[in-house]
């Protein structure tokens, strides 16, 4: 069974042992005097089934912790416990209960223990991972004042007895919910600790402290702001001016589409540049009221130049302008897009492709950039959506860069002919096999560059997002053979092309592997620091306001522990998802070697990646090498997610930033 159904099972059999035994509980104490056959029957089925499911959810808790601790932590510590605790009663309960039945003791301990197991699905629901001391010391407290309370009512105290315990218990309530919200509104905490001072002088760590310097070396805080492309940098220069501002467009299969976007068309301007090349950008915001940044994803640029609003300089807002320099020091396949308020403006249009050529060129004779986006209900391949027909010769090599620019999951495929992966995120993959009946899935943000050679026969490039909007290529010959007739391995045919029924290929097997798998490669010497990233969703105060949040080891942005580390570090991360929806995580300014995925090794070429796509029960190694210092963010690119609190930062030491997140607008989600 997988963790992802190892923790629904557990899920779903702690909330019906809840439920059945309060259900107990409120069936006893509601009785007739003496009970009557039938409420006997089911005042014992009911505890029965809780404690049936209770077993069953232990059993499920015991077998996840196979899977690690970060699923089943605060499951055996304290649910676990307060649900043995109120099985236990509730069945010394029900043996009185049958005795004495109108005695009050019988009922309050049924439901005292039906609050009991309440509490422990509560704890799997609300205070996850890590267990916390104080969350469950109220629970129990409260469980505690509940099971007085009850013992009032039934035992017909008085209504001063009442009113003392329900009093109580309405204090330590509201003073939970404040604890919880007092924590969300404490001081933010995105940067290292050894750097809690702002730019602006205020007083901080010492930098010669070797538990808070860098390396144990007196040296001043740097600043975000100091961190970027000095201006005697010496190389050929492309200049661009993206012009933020809303607009409208008619898309060929007639869709209308109200949009934010960066030029006069959906996406914006493609850059492509050589390696090598200074990429001068100048932004500027005509009428975006909420304000743009410029974000260079899966480009490891200089801090400065990373477009956070907030974390690396103030959104710009209308009529506002902002220039960002950086060498294209990598040939790949990127994307830039807005990082304030991104969760909307990236939505709504406000995005581009960014290629970086290698010096000499790229090999194949056609090579496109293919961004998917889906807007107004229109999923777009490139700059337009429904079938979008080109004319190649036989032979010609063509390279299909694509990027999922959404925030959900997506699979691609090319029917007609075989094709290899040769890149993903911007690096190349060695060793490719030609790839026939599978699809690649691209997590939100990530990208992938398909080679194939055009045969005599058309060729589909299509997504699991849109049975209509396809990439069709058909040869100069004009004679265009029955669907699948492409020639031996072609695999599908053009015309039957189906992303979403094809077998997925898996990027970790694939390629030529160049080291012993699973290891830290013999170049980045040991490893110095670890960090571990916890992904689930809960209950939390989010900007202030209640949402049921997704969270990084229990806590939502700006409130999650920064990951810490000094420029040299190897960083080996490990990220578990809790949850039941998938996580596309983004660092900044640096890739990440994939190590594992589950335990089984990465045995393919060696796989670096921006963004990590960990699903549901999922557990992730990777290696980081800190050798772009800055404050960058690392967060979860379905950026619905992100604006939801499952955003963070990875902080060098001795770096600070002058800039904050709920200042002058900034919401760098």
């Amino acid at each position: 069974m997988t963790t992802a159904a190892l923790l629904a099972v557990y899920a779903v059999a702690i909330l019906a042992a809840a439920g059945a035994q309060l259900a107990a509980g409120f069936v006893a104490a509601g009785a007739a005097h003496p009970p009557n056959a039938r409420e006997r029957r089911l005042v014992v089925g009911l505890v029965a089934g809780a404690a049936l499911a209770v077993l069953v959810a232990t059993l499920a808790a015991l077998l996840l912790a196979s899977r690690g601790w970060w699923f089943t932590g605060e499951k055996l510590l304290v649910a676990l416990p307060f649900t043995a605790v109120g099985v236990g009663c509730a069945i010394v309960g029900l043996v009185r209960w049958r005795r004495e039945p109108v005695a009050p003791g019988p009922r309050v301990l049924l439901l005292g223990g039906g609050l009991a197991v309440t509490a422990g699905a509560v704890a799997s629901w609300i205070i996850g991972y890590p267990p916390s001391p104080v969350a469950t010391a109220l629970l129990a407290v409260l469980v505690l004042l509940g099971t007085g309370l009850a013992w009032a009512v039934l035992a017909r105290r008085g209504r001063r007895a009442i009113a003392g315990f329900a009093g109580i218990a309405a204090i330590v309530l509201a003073g939970s919910i404040g604890w919880v919200w007092l924590a969300d509104t404490a001081a933010p905490s995105i940067e290292a600790s050894a750097a809690h001072a702002h730019a602006d002088g205020e007083p901080g760590a010492d930098p010669a402290d070797p538990e808070g310097g860098t390396g144990g070396e007196a040296s001043a805080a740097v600043s975000v702001d100091e961190l970027r492309t000095p201006d005697t940098v010496d190389a050929p220069v492309l200049g661009i001016e993206l012009v933020a501002a809303h607009r409208e467009f008619t898309l060929s299969s007639g869709t209308q589409v109200e949009a934010w976007s960066f030029g006069d068309r959906l996406p914006g301007p493609e850059i492509r540049v050589t390696e090598g090349d200074l990429v001068e950008a100048t932004l500027r915001n005509r009428d975006i009221d909420d304000g743009v940044t410029l974000h260079w994803h899966g480009v490891d640029v200089p801090n400065g130049e990373d477009g956070v609003a907030g974390v690396t300089q103030d959104a710009v807002m209308p009529g506002g302008e902002f220039v960002s320099r950086f060498i294209a020091d990598t040939a790949g396949t990127y994307w830039y897009h807005t990082h304030q308020v991104s969760s909307e403006g990236v939505r709504r249009g406000l995005y581009g492709m960014l290629v970086v050529e290698p010096v000499g060129g790229v090999a194949e004779a056609l090579d496109l950039a293919v961004p998917v986006h889906t807007i107004g209900g229109a999923v777009l391949l490139g700059g337009d959506d429904g079938e979008q027909v080109q004319v190649v010769e036989p032979g010609t090599a063509v390279r299909l860069r694509v990027a999922n620019t959404d925030r959900t999951p997506l699979r691609v495929a090319v029917g007609g002919a075989p094709f290899r992966v040769v890149a993903v995120d911007g690096r190349d993959l060695a060793g490719g096999r030609d790839v026939t009946g599978e699809s690649v899935r691209l997590g939100a943000g990530a990208r992938a560059d398909l080679v194939f050679a055009m045969p005599d026969g058309e060729v589909r490039f299509g997504v699991d997002a849109s049975g209509d909007s396809a990439l069709v290529f058909r040869p100069r010959t004009g004679v265009v053979p029955a669907a699948g007739s492409a020639g031996p391995g072609a695999g599908p045919g053009a015309s039957a092309l189906a992303p979403a029924e094809l077998p997925e290929l898996d990027l970790l097997a694939y390629g030529r592997p160049s080291a012993t798998p699973g290891e830290v490669p013999a170049e980045f010497g040991e490893v110095t620091a670890t960090a571990e990233l916890v992904l689930d969703r809960m209950p939390r105060f989010v900007g202030g306001a209640p949402n049921y949040a997704y969270t990084v080891n229990g806590r939502v942005f700006p409130h999650i522990e920064p990951i810490e580390v000094d420029e040299g570090d190897v960083v080996r991360l490990t990220i578990a998802n809790r949850g039941f929806e998938v996580h596309p995580m983004h660092v900044h300014g640096h890739h990440v070697l994939v190590l594992s995925r589950d335990g089984e090794p990465a045995r393919g070429a060696p796989l670096w990646l921006d963004t990590v796509d960990v699903r549901p029960g999922e557990v992730w190694e990777v290696l980081l090498v800190a050798d772009n210092p800055g404050i960058w963010m690392d967060h979860c690119h379905d950026l619905e997610h992100a604006a939801a609190g499952m955003m963070m930062s990875l902080a060098y030491r001795g770096v600070v930033t002058p800039f904050e997140h709920d200042a002058h607008g900034n919401r760098p989600e």
